[in-house]
């Protein structure tokens, strides 16, 4: 699977590793089990971190980004704030990336999106109050 998740309960933060290309339908396959796994309330309140560094390609259209946002906001839980840093590497991911959160910005829910060029940096931007 190009999805690999570790939970760090003490920090309360999830980390998913993607490897392999990375398409609309491998996205959208891997947040719907995503979503199976994590959703509920031992998980309220987490921050997640989400790193493409790994990704060998990037085939995403601009309606498979819009989906997956929708599909995303859909596990929100209301009053509950958190955070979720996407790590690129590849220029052309960036961009992506940084239309992934205007999307999810548009859609009414509980997590602020920010695209980071480094795992450091995301971390760093998750641990802030």
């Amino acid at each position: 699977m190009p999805a690999e998740h570790s939970t760090d309960h003490s920090a309360k933060i999830i980390t998913t590793i993607w490897s392999g290309e990375a398409t609309d339908s491998a996205l959208l396959d891997a947040l719907q089990k995503y979503q199976e796994t994590f959703a509920g309330h031992a998980y309220r309140g987490y921050n997640e971190i989400v790193d493409f560094g790994a990704a060998g390609s990037f085939k995403l259209t601009v309606a498979g980004i819009r989906s997956i946002a929708q599909l995303a906001v859909k596990t929100d839980v209301d009053g509950a704030r958190s955070k979720l840093a996407v790590v690129v590497s590849q220029p052309v991911a960036y961009g992506l990336g940084r239309m992934y959160e205007t999307y999810r910005s548009l859609l009414p829910g509980g997590k602020d999106v920010s695209v980071f060029k480094s795992y450091a940096e995301a971390l760093r931007w998750i641990e802030e109050p």
